[in-house]
């Protein structure tokens, strides 16, 4: 994936699943779809959504990083419910990592959107009948 149109994504709360829905649209007409699976989401954060957005890519990223990079907002983001009591501390959310097959992503753009997934799993799933 590298440049692709965002068209849209969804997030299923109960499924604890994020679809990012996207197009490549420099190879000509027809657009070649790519959706972006991530499986038991633990935590995400996205910003700068311009409604315009181009994914550059999506890195796999140690959650531990994620954690560290962004330890302000955990620390806080708990007395909230977000994410979790896991989120209380570093020592927690290693072990709640760890404990659970969390892996983390980091989502880069050219244009737009980006963040990071906590889930267990991401999964790039051609629409277009092809592997992706």
């Amino acid at each position: 994936m590298h440049d692709n149109f965002l068209v849209s994504y969804e997030v299923l709360c109960e499924r604890r699943e994020i679809r990012l829905r996207t197009e490549y649209r420099d190879g000509g007409e027809p657009f070649q779809h790519t959706d972006v699976v991530f499986t038991g989401v633990r935590a995400y954060h996205f910003h700068q959504d311009c409604f315009a957005n181009i994914i550059f890519d999506i890195d796999e990223t140690e959650p531990e990083t994620i954690y560290r990079d962004h330890r302000a907002e955990f620390e806080a983001g708990w007395r909230y419910g977000w994410p979790g009591d896991w989120g209380k501390t570093e020592e927690a959310a290693l072990t709640y990592f760890r404990e659970h097959g969390v892996c983390g992503y980091t989502l880069h753009s050219s244009c737009g959107m980006d963040g990071w997934v906590l889930a267990q799993s991401m999964q790039k799933v051609s629409r277009d009948g092809q592997a992706a």
